[in-house]
């Protein structure tokens, strides 16, 4: 990954994605936190450092209380985060979310890359990369054989090709429009790139 890819990542996946530091319910009634990062089942929750209101760690007890009281809402599914906000009472720091958030993208790198259509990922322009790296979160990383006509170009570099194949559907998650707008942009940028290490997305500065 290149690195400007990796320090732009959370600024460009945060209006795209969204950021919490409290447990909610995704789409599909996942208990969720940081940025789509799924805590689904409970021993997920309990590999990190929750703490309540007042800055105390919370208890493995008190975090299984939480995560159940989530997890059996299931209105909140329909609700969005910020109404799981409401009930929420537990609360991860910046440094856990970054823990969280970059060892999701570097698992997914990794997975991505073992997909013979993205093996040169390494050697791609650093827009493609993020528009896949973009898709994988949305997906997951595992998502290529869906999407034979992007692969195809992937592996021949054409990503021009890329750009016109990389529609995420929007059924049952319109939010994901936003997202595929950038996709797309990063990965016509990468059509055009000259240089490989240089970012050319629009990334919110911070």
């Amino acid at each position: 990954m290149q690195s400007a890819v990796r320090s732009a990542w959370r600024r460009f996946n945060e209006p795209l994605e969204g950021l919490t530091n409290w447990m909610y319910l995704d789409i599909k009634g996942l208990v969720t936190t940081g940025m789509g990062n799924l805590i689904d089942p409970v021993e997920a929750a309990l590999r990190l450092t929750w703490h309540t209101a007042d800055g105390a760690i919370a208890t493995p007890d008190a975090v299984r209380r939480e995560w159940r009281r989530i997890k059996t809402d299931l209105p909140l599914a329909h609700l969005g985060a910020q109404a799981a906000r409401r009930v929420a009472t537990l609360y991860l720091d910046e440094a856990d979310i970054d823990t969280l958030i970059f060892a999701k993208l570097d698992h997914d790198e990794a997975i991505l890359k073992a997909n013979p259509a993205f093996a040169d990922f390494d050697d791609w322009p650093a827009d493609a990369q993020l528009g896949l790296l973009s898709m994988g979160w949305a997906m997951g990383p595992g998502f290529g054989a869906r999407f034979p006509h992007f692969s195809t170009a992937c592996a021949a570099g054409d990503f021009a090709t890329a750009a016109k194949d990389c529609t995420i559907s929007t059924i049952g998650n319109p939010g994901v429009a936003r997202r595929n707008v950038a996709n797309r942009q990063a990965f016509l940028l990468a059509a055009t790139a000259r240089d490989a290490a240089t970012l050319h997305s629009r990334v919110p500065p911070l």
